[in-house]
């Protein structure tokens, strides 16, 4: 077969939604989010491969490991990046509130020197070659420090529901 029969071939049917290889997928998403999409571009495809570039991009900048978010005048909530270390500490969960970005919270009557304590054990248990989570952990141990002695950390509840 000579290279314009090849050219034809592939020339029939459906033109290619995108300038690189690709291929379907089906995927099943709540209505709302199907709205959502449409609201930003009528083609769904090109809808999540925008949301998908702009979100995942590895050119944006990465956010800090550890920082405190204003959430009100005056309050803030110290959100972090997903670390499976943290999960070591049994009374300590990571609440999820956007992509890689977590809030923690700790069990009832579980108290603030004891969540410093529990962040300097693991940093302590923590193999030397472990520098993700080390940067993270010394961070967080190093923000709960300043913040506690400065007066300036306190402990609320969260509601949460089952779904």
């Amino acid at each position: 077969m000579n290279k314009n029969a090849n050219r034809a071939r592939r020339r029939v049917g459906r033109p290619s939604k995108f300038a690189e290889p690709s291929h379907p997928v089906t995927v099943t998403l709540p209505d709302r989010i199907l709205d959502l999409l449409q609201d930003f571009d009528s083609d769904r495809a090109a809808a999540i491969t925008r949301i998908a570039e702009q979100v995942l991009s590895g050119k944006r900048m990465r956010p800090p490991q550890v920082e405190v978010v204003e959430v009100a005048p005056g309050i803030g909530l110290i959100v972090v990046e997903s670390s499976e270390i943290l999960k070591k500490l049994p009374w300590l969960k990571l609440v999820r509130i956007a992509h890689r970005r977590f809030i923690i919270t700790i069990e009832s009557g579980v108290s603030i020197d004891t969540l410093e304590v529990g962040i300097s054990d693991l940093i302590a248990d923590l193999p030397a070659e472990n520098h993700g989570d080390g940067n993270l952990l010394t961070q967080l141990r190093d923000q709960i420090r300043s913040l506690r002695r400065a007066r300036n950390l306190s402990k609320a509840e969260l509601l949460f529901v089952a779904c």
